[in-house]
């Protein structure tokens, strides 16, 4: 699964008013770190900085580690598979006590 790293909740906005359309338009982006793969499937040795959009009523993503929610792909209105970045935070399981 790929893993997302949050270092900062803050977000940058981007609003204006559509040139094509003449409706108001708000963008909150988040940064974060993806580690990704390259193309044999094996791990990249450093993270890539990403920029995740944020929903307009979406808290932003609290610092931590995540990872890519299977909802974040879907079927797009040309029948592609795409993909709009929802993140889960992971879940460290407990050390076992002996």
């Amino acid at each position: 699964m790929l893993k997302i790293s949050v270092e900062t909740s803050a977000f940058d906005l981007k609003q204006g008013t559509s040139a094509k359309t003449g409706k108001d338009y708000r963008i909150r982006e988040q940064e974060a770190w993806a580690y990704t793969f390259d193309r044999s499937g094996k791990p990249n040795k450093h993270p890539i900085r990403v920029r995740l959009t944020l929903d307009d009523d979406q808290d932003p993503y609290q610092i931590g580690e995540y990872e890519l929610d299977p909802a974040s792909l879907y079927v797009d209105r040309f029948g592609q598979l795409a993909l709009r970045a929802r993140l889960r935070p992971v879940i460290k399981s407990a050390a076992k006590v002996a």
